[in-house]
C-alpha cells in the first residue's frame, strides 16, 4: 500500500468515525464500511468519547 492510500484509508476512516460520533451512531460503521476502514473509524470514536484536558 502506498503512503497516498495509507493517507486516503485514514482521511475516510476518521470521517466515518466523526459522522458516527456525532449521529451517535457507531454500530452503523460495521454495516457500510470494509472491515479494515470501520475498524480504524471505531478507533477515532473512541478518541473522541474520551474527555480531553484543556491546555492553556
Amino acid at each position: 500500500m502506498s503512503t497516498a492510500d495509507e493517507q486516503r484509508l485514514f482521511t475516510e476512516a476518521c470521517l466515518h468515525g466523526l459522522r458516527a460520533r456525532l449521529c451517535d451512531d457507531i454500530d452503523s460503521l460495521d454495516s457500510h464500511l470494509p472491515p479494515h476502514v470501520a475498524k480504524l473509524a471505531r478507533k477515532v470514536t473512541e478518541v473522541l468519547e474520551e474527555p480531553q484536558l484543556a491546555t492553556t
